[in-house]
């Protein structure tokens, strides 16, 4: 073969091939996918089933007065939810739970009722100073003198005199209305002072126990007298000079576990008939008149808890008309309204034992009860609206202010009554 044709034959195959393999790379990766059409299958038609005809409707007649679906006023398609109402608050002791103010904030010291018969007049310790303070809360000075560091304040029955001991032993008689002060023996204690506030009753606790008696001098520190050989019996004599100047203390002799005889010691040592206490632990508070003893004791029968007494205390009926209240507090958290009320501060549960400690009810709160000693009837004043436990209660002489120091934080409080 020609070689000139041979070689064309060679360059025309490879061209061939060369297209052949371009096309083939172009369907197999270039060319583009053609979606094949979608092929739809026709739905028949649904044709509802037919039903045969309905009868005609029959009337139906409601007899007279029957009305299935009422017309109701709007406001009463729903009904309003009734209110469960909370208890009831009063301003003043009507026997439920009532409301009280706060007079003083700070802790104060033995208040008492001011000459007026409504204010109140105290020592705060934060200050040194003697306040009075109104119904209203008006505090002002009762003194421009500062007593730092008092532990004791004994007030005479016009307010205008009162012993102020000290942690160190010390003691004076301090007249607010003269602004003058009387130094008084260390070893002198357990101050009174008498009805027209120009003596005080004390014991004299000299060194040898022969030397000890129950005394008496005036408010200058004069006219000093002994009273009643004292001895060893510090603990068993209760200085209290009696409303009706005819008792200066009594001495407790205990007979037993659960009786005590209570001797009322005069002024001139006369032989006063003793009389018997269904207990220990006697503290007591005197009527205006001093006539009558309100006391607390406790024994086993009350198991070991305080139960308020009453018994006669004139000299002609002494011992006389003893009473046991049912109330179980202490005297010491009674006040008298009257000669036949007192109001007294009960603890609204007492644990058995709670006689011979005190302490187990410092944190128990009081409700306010008022008490007639004559007919023994008791009736519920107050349940205060905050807890509160009672150290001292006090009366104005309207009758209408009730105050109280508080144990726990020495405030005082106030309520209407």
């Amino acid at each position: 073969m020609n070689p000139k044709l041979k070689k064309i034959i060679i360059i025309s195959g490879l061209a061939i091939l060369i297209i052949i393999i371009g096309l083939l790379i172009y369907f197999l990766f270039f060319r583009p996918i053609t979606e094949p059409v979608p092929i739809v299958t026709p739905i028949p038609p649904v044709v509802p089933p037919e039903f045969p005809p309905l009868e005609p409707a029959v009337p139906i007649t409601l007899p007279p007065g029957l009305d299935l679906l009422p017309e109701m006023p709007p406001e009463m398609l729903i009904p309003p939810t009734p209110e469960i109402p909370g208890p009831l608050v009063s301003f003043e002791a009507t026997g439920g739970i009532t409301s009280f103010q706060t007079l003083e904030s700070n802790p104060v010291k033995n208040p008492t009722l001011a000459a007026n018969g409504r204010d109140l007049i105290y020592y705060e310790p934060q200050t040194g100073f003697f306040y009075s303070i109104t119904p209203d809360g008006e505090k002002k000075f009762f003194s421009d003198t500062a007593f730092k560091n008092v532990e004791t304040v004994t007030w005479s029955p016009n307010n205008q005199k009162a012993v102020l001991e000290y942690p160190d032993g010390s003691n004076i008689i301090y007249d607010f209305a003269k602004k003058a002060s009387v130094t008084l023996p260390a070893h002198w204690k357990d101050f009174t002072f008498s009805n027209d506030s120009a003596q005080i009753a004390f014991k004299d606790m000299r060194m040898d126990p022969e030397n000890r008696f129950i005394s008496i001098t005036d408010t200058n520190g004069g006219a000093y007298r002994q009273i009643e050989r004292l001895g060893n019996q510090d603990e068993n004599v209760h200085i209290s000079w009696a409303p009706n100047d005819k008792y200066v203390a009594l001495f407790i002799d205990s007979i037993d576990g659960s009786r005590s005889e209570v001797y009322p010691i005069g002024f001139y040592g006369e032989n006063y008939r003793k009389f018997t206490v269904e207990g220990r632990d006697l503290r007591f508070e005197w009527s205006p008149s001093g006539d009558k003893l309100l006391y607390s004791v406790h024994n086993v029968r009350s198991d070991y808890k305080p139960t308020l007494w009453i018994v006669n205390t004139s000299p002609e009926l002494l011992a006389t008309g003893r009473n046991k209240l049912e109330i179980n507090t202490w005297a010491d958290k009674c006040t008298f309204a009257s000669e036949r009320t007192a109001y007294c501060a009960v603890p609204r549960q007492l644990e058995a034992g709670t006689g011979f400690r005190p302490d187990l009810a410092s944190n128990v709160p009081d409700d306010f009860y008022k008490i007639d000693i004559v007919s023994g009837t008791k009736e519920l004043m107050a349940q205060p609206l905050f807890p509160t436990t009672v150290n001292k209660m006090i009366i104005s002489q309207d009758g209408k202010s009730l105050y109280w120091l508080d144990l726990n934080t020495g405030q005082i409080n106030k309520m209407n009554l």
